[in-house]
């Protein structure tokens, strides 16, 4: 029998790699092609729930155009940060799709991160007006300082950020770091009413939320909204009013509805992001009120991951760990 070994990377190794946004988005953008394609196995996320608001989730996918096969085992516990550990943990684990043979097991915090934020920069880039000026973030944890990066990468007309955040301290942090690191202006909210006024774009980086928090009037002509939290945060006179609803994978978030999200029901869905990535309208006019809920695909983690595995290969990062060496 031959050995077997795997490649190790670390959090750290993986940003030790220099990955780009433009690089990230588009492993985003080939991973929602697929889908739209309906060339990826990718069977929606199932979970279990030791502790009340907590996760971990199973995320397995094979994306066939890209030959590429993995699964992300990935937790999210809110009380974490009161014990000194991120919300987000978790491993991705990338298979070889000839054998079946484990090739590389990786952090997928970081992973989880970008992908998730450049999941909403592709929204942005296809949905929002051209010239997009101000943004409000609600939510200054890592979502919301990743999401702002990966917008103004692909919106660089954007001045303006408004955020607000239960915690006015990590509002002030937010704004004083992201504001230098982006050359632009952040400016911390005292409200989310007062974060939402005289903006072009909403986006709400927060956790699961039990009511709708953004204002009904919220959503100008012209406007993009969209969020983390399966339109938890969004009043149903929005959700059923806007001129467009879309969403990642029409499968998995039609599942949400079942356990709480979307008040006043399912919004009626205008179609999948892939599609529009491969050229079906997305805004199309400076008057559309759009509203994007992407909740997050297996498909677009296992394409990065890829991408990440063969970088770290060619570029000897890593620990090559033994798992077997002889029959039994």
């Amino acid at each position: 029998m031959q050995k077997v070994e795997l490649l190790y990377l670390s959090q750290e190794d993986i940003m030790g790699l220099g990955i780009g946004w433009e690089e990230i988005i588009h492993r985003v953008e080939l991973a929602l092609i697929e889908q739209a394609d309906k060339t990826i196995e990718n069977p929606p996320k199932r979970g279990i729930h030791s502790r009340e608001n907590a996760f971990i989730h199973e995320m397995p996918v094979y994306l066939k155009q890209m030959d590429a096969c993995g699964i992300k085992w990935v937790s999210g516990y809110p009380d974490n940060r009161e014990k000194g550990l991120p919300q987000i943990l978790g491993l991705q684990i990338m298979n070889c799709p000839d054998t079946g043979v484990p090739l590389c097991i990786m952090d997928c915090r970081w992973i989880t991160g970008v992908r998730t934020a450049a999941v909403t920069a592709v929204t942005v880039r296809h949905c929002a007006k051209a010239d997009s000026r101000g943004i409000a973030i609600i939510g200054a944890g890592v979502q919301g300082k990743m999401h702002l990066r990966a917008i103004k990468h692909v919106m660089p007309s954007l001045e303006v950020c408004r955020v607000y955040d239960i915690s006015p301290q990590a509002a002030k942090v937010y704004a004083d770091t992201l504001g230098k690191e982006l050359n632009m202006e952040v400016l911390p909210c005292s409200s989310v009413e007062e974060a939402v006024r005289e903006v072009d774009i909403i986006f709400t980086a927060t956790q699961k939320v039990s009511r709708p928090f953004i204002p009904t009037d919220a959503l100008k002509p012209g406007m993009l909204g969209g969020g983390l939290e399966a339109g938890r945060a969004w009043p149903k006179e929005l959700l059923h009013g806007a001129d467009k609803v879309i969403t990642d994978d029409l499968g998995q978030t039609s599942q949400y509805a079942t356990t709480g999200a979307f008040e006043g029901g399912l919004p009626e869905f205008y179609g999948e992001l892939g599609e529009i990535v491969k050229g079906k309208p997305g805004r199309e006019n400076d008057e559309e009120r759009i509203l994007a809920f992407n909740i997050g695909i297996a498909c677009e983690d296992i394409s990065l991951g890829q991408y990440i595995y063969e970088r770290a290969r060619d570029k000897g990062a890593g620990i090559m760990l033994p798992l077997m060496e002889k029959e039994f």
